[in-house]
């Protein structure tokens, strides 16, 4: 059996953390609570579901321009880990408020989803590109593999409990939406705390000396 070190344990544990945002957010629960706030606000369900579109493609538009651009002045030193963590800091932010926006607004709760997607691809660049940082050429593919299989339970666990909630609401003492409204939350809380080994453990070791005019080069 594989003994992983402390800092690579730590980058596979980032995979275990944010894939709960993957399912709950860009897959299931919130493509649903979309519709019922879409559906209060009278739209059409083809209309609503292309606005969804429109916002899934700008959201990978914007994170396709910035990405190159961003990942290239994270090679400098000390930048890499700023910028992880400022992304990181967006999308779970942005993740908790989605459980805030009232009734009907379907058109905030859009920009808010574009924001949680930012953050969320935005921190995924750094999160791949720290995997040189914490593990030897030969463990790699090991380290890598271990991340995308522990993503999986970590991503059922969450989904499993906050659709617990939603199916029976009822005997909770709560609407729908409402349980809908805790999953966000609960989403953003595992997200969040699950990235800390991550934040602690995980440094930026190979860079490039800054220089002037960074944008430029």
């Amino acid at each position: 059996m594989t003994k992983f070190t402390k800092k690579e344990k730590s980058w596979i544990t980032y995979d275990w953390a944010n894939s709960a945002y993957t399912l709950i957010i860009i897959t299931t629960i919130l493509p649903l609570f979309y519709k019922a706030m879409a559906d209060q606000a009278g739209i059409a369900p083809s209309r609503s579901t292309a606005y969804w579109g429109y916002a899934n493609s700008f959201a990978t538009f914007l994170v396709a321009v910035m990405a190159p651009i961003l990942g290239t002045i994270a090679d400098y030193k000390d930048i890499k880990k700023k910028f992880f963590v400022t992304a990181l800091t967006i999308g779970v932010a942005f993740t908790a408020v989605l459980s805030f926006v009232p009734n009907g607004n379907w058109i905030i709760l859009l920009g808010v989803y574009i924001l949680t997607m930012i953050g969320y691809a935005g921190a995924n660049v750094f999160y791949d590109a720290f995997l040189v940082d914490v593990a030897t050429e030969d463990k790699m593919d090991q380290v890598s593999s271990h991340g995308y299989a522990w993503g999986y339970i970590g991503s059922t666990i969450p989904f499993v409990v906050i659709a617990g909630m939603i199916f029976n609401h009822e005997m909770l003492g709560i609407s729908q939406i409402t349980a809908m409204r805790i999953g966000f939350f609960l989403t953003a809380l595992w997200w969040g705390f699950f990235s800390l080994p991550m934040i602690k453990n995980v440094n930026q070791r190979y860079f490039i000396d800054k220089e002037p005019q960074v944008l430029k080069k």
